[in-house]
């Protein structure tokens, strides 16, 4: 295996500079870092993450890898997390991973080289394989909103495909029928489990979906927004769509009073988190409460538990979402009248 110094001898700069660009504790150039990077991925050099955390460790300190800070639903992970570090006197350090694959991996080495062990993960866009390489060197490492079954003690994750299914058929036995699902556009897993839950209820009102009945888009209020103006050019009469999130539904909501669309009656919505706008958008959104702070005081409990080696008992580590019905679902007008 390579050294430090090699790695210094081929970059043609010091082992202080290389230690910098590994352990980010101070500013180098740009042109300088990707050289010290090009020779460690040629000289195959692989830093021993846990030996750096041990060698920096100052305090107990708690790790946060997270997702969009400006996303209500993160917010709330975070400060779930952030209540059981209080509690349990520890540090807490937080980093997004933007659902980025190298993001993720960056955000998850700094929390690693500035000294945390104990560390609440959500990552969903690293490989189950990356993540288990992770865990077998942390033993306080807990993955939230996630499950891997060769890890399956240290994950905390919510049933997705039920969550979707109960939503959609809310819906169905409402009356509707040409339901439209509003997705994400990224390929994680909470997307496909979803549309599994989806697709199941539609299933069991023998209705196949058209292709064009779910609308994959970006998760923000933008996203919303493209896909209300995708249900309102389609030649799919939708008289409901279920939401990926309540974020989207508050997108597509607006768009759709601003083109006169009268809700629900002409358009029921269900979303997804119940966030805190949900019950004030108009019509009060109907969704499904995503119990992410409890699972966030879980997963943090957890992982300072097994850091400190302590036996953490055996528990059903899967949550269920609950739906909370408001006022954005009614029967479609044509059953009304």
């Amino acid at each position: 295996m390579a050294t430090m110094k090699e790695v210094a001898q081929q970059a043609g700069v010091s082992t202080a500079t290389v230690s910098r660009v590994l352990n980010q504790s101070a500013w180098v150039e740009p042109v300088t870092r990707e050289r010290v990077e090009k020779a460690m991925r040629e000289l195959g050099y692989r830093r021993n993450l846990q030996a750096i955390a041990l060698a920096k460790r100052s305090g107990n300190l708690l790790g946060l890898l997270t997702g969009n800070l400006a996303d209500p639903f993160f917010s709330r992970l975070a400060r779930g997390v952030e209540e059981i570090a209080r509690q349990e006197g520890f540090s807490l350090m937080v980093c997004s991973g933007g659902h980025d694959e190298k993001m993720e991996k960056s955000g998850l080495d700094f929390l690693i080289n500035q000294g945390c062990e104990a560390i609440v993960v959500h990552a969903s866009r690293l490989s189950d394989r990356e993540l288990l390489r992770y865990s077998a060197q942390f033993p306080g490492l807990v993955l939230i909103n996630r499950c891997i079954a060769a890890m399956a003690d240290r994950c905390i994750w919510l049933d997705n495909q039920s969550a979707a299914h109960a939503a959609t058929r809310h819906l169905l036995e409402s009356g509707h029928r040409h339901i439209a699902c509003v997705t994400s556009v990224l390929p994680i897993r909470d997307r496909h489990e979803r549309l599994e839950g989806y697709r199941q209820a539609m299933s069991e009102f023998g209705i196949t979906p058209g292709s064009d009945w779910v609308i994959s888009v970006p998760f923000t209020e933008a996203g919303g927004e493209q896909a209300a103006r995708q249900l309102l050019n389609s030649k799919t009469p939708f008289t409901a769509a279920f939401t990926f999130n309540d974020v989207m539904a508050a997108g597509i909501m607006g768009v759709l009073r601003q083109q006169g669309i009268e809700l629900p009656r002409q358009l029921s919505l269900i979303g997804f988190d119940d966030i805190v706008l949900a019950r004030y958008l108009y019509p009060a959104l109907t969704t499904l409460h995503y119990p992410v702070e409890r699972m966030a005081r879980r997963a943090a409990l957890q992982a300072i538990q097994r850091l400190q080696g302590f036996a953490v008992q055996p528990q059903n580590n899967g949550f269920s979402a609950e739906l909370v019905i408001r006022e954005s679902v009614c029967p479609p007008a044509s059953i009304k009248a």
